[in-house]
């Protein structure tokens, strides 16, 4: 008796709330029309957020190739500079103002030695992290050397 109860709630609630989606559906179009539109504008953020990472990533490592390139060479040219590349001016305006990052910002020459790729491949993921926690609706992180 108490199963085929609970069976006969269960199915009403389920019911009334359908019925209460419908009626909302047609009396409040613009409404979901907005949250719609919300929600596809927050997907094409991530999408694009997730391009710039992958570029950033894609020219970080063809860079490191080109300077190791140039360092097994004659090095009878300046070292390859990465000033002016499209992923590095990408980046160039999410890199912090101050600390060891800092430096790069506002860099007229960016050589990706080792130590260079491994912060900018820091400064990628932090931002990363950044861009997941706010898709997340987390409250961005505070970092301590901006």
């Amino acid at each position: 008796m108490m199963g085929l109860v609970g069976t006969v709630v269960g199915a009403g609630a389920m019911g009334a709330s359908g019925v209460m989606k419908s009626m909302a559906d047609s009396y409040f179009p613009g409404m979901m029309a907005g949250r719609d539109h919300k929600h596809q504008v927050n997907l094409t953020l991530q999408s694009q957020r997730h391009e710039c990472l992958r570029q950033w990533r894609a020219g970080l490592a063809s860079a490191r190739d080109e300077y190791r390139q140039w360092e097994a060479g004659p090095q009878d040219c300046a070292p390859p500079n990465v000033v002016g590349d499209e992923w590095f001016e990408g980046l160039r305006p999410y890199l912090p103002e101050t600390g060891e990052a800092g430096q790069h910002r506002t860099a007229h020459e960016v050589h990706c030695d080792n130590p260079t790729v491994m912060l900018l491949s820091l400064e990628i993921g932090e931002i990363e992290k950044g861009w997941i926690d706010e898709a997340r609706g987390s409250k961005r992180r505070r970092r301590k050397d901006r």
